[in-house]
């Protein structure tokens, strides 16, 4: 049965980390591991005037990728066998990722099996994943989108994690709880999604067609595995 895949963005979703942003010159810097809040208006500037320039849309292998095709981690995995982007506090394997995934989520205010479902359209689970585009780590960073939260190293997986969740929990916001539409910006951009007048995922539903086919596939990927497991 078709759940309403919609999240309430929340009152509750009071704060986001403090953010760096060089084009809007602003006082937004903070500790990464701090939770300093700001407006919805100012976080709505940084994702138009910093996010958009750096749309990505990742390739319809990636969206397809199953997880006996694509490379991904078994819970057995060392930090040493996964990269130099491992401290020890990060992650050793996907068990850890999974539970780092859902302490992260909880302190966003973002659906942990949402989280999981990006992750595994994203990078199926390998920190070390880079595309073609240049997006890096289990979330698919731009390095400008890396920098603009506070990620220093994409490639660790508790950075990384922590960076895109904040940012799909920003947009999450922006768009009042309508994940398809988080989603859809999330892989495209959102000045993309915001130039076709996109606000709501009836909206997104009504215009998909006029989005590229791999960011339809991708949507349609995560909300379908999520349908599976409500």
């Amino acid at each position: 049965m078709k759940m309403d895949l919609r999240f309430l963005p929340a009152n509750t979703y009071a704060s986001i980390n403090g953010t760096t942003s060089n084009a809007l010159g602003s006082d937004l810097t903070q500790n990464a591991s701090g939770d300093g809040a700001f407006s919805d208006q100012m976080f709505s500037d940084l994702l138009d005037t910093e996010l958009s320039k750096y749309q990505r849309v990742i390739s319809a292998e990636e969206v397809l990728a199953d997880l006996d095709g694509s490379p991904t981690l078994s819970d057995d995995n060392s930090p040493s066998a996964m990269g130099s982007g491992f401290g020890q506090s990060a992650p050793a394997g996907k068990s850890e990722i999974m539970d780092a995934v859902k302490r992260i989520a909880a302190r966003f205010h973002v659906d942990n099996n949402l989280v999981s479902e990006v992750i595994r359209a994203e990078s199926n689970f390998n920190p070390n994943a880079i595309s073609g585009a240049g997006a890096k780590g289990l979330m698919q960073l731009m390095d400008a989108t890396a920098s603009s939260m506070n990620v220093n190293d994409s490639f660790n997986p508790v950075q990384n994690i922590t960076g895109g969740t904040k940012y799909l929990g920003g947009l999450l916001q922006k768009y009042h709880g309508n994940v398809k539409v988080a989603l859809a910006a999330y892989n495209a951009g959102p000045g993309r999604i915001d130039r076709l007048g996109i606000a709501t995922d009836r909206d997104f539903d009504a215009k998909a067609g006029e989005l590229p086919l791999e960011t339809q596939k991708y949507v349609a990927k995560i909300t379908g595995r999520l349908n599976e497991t409500r």
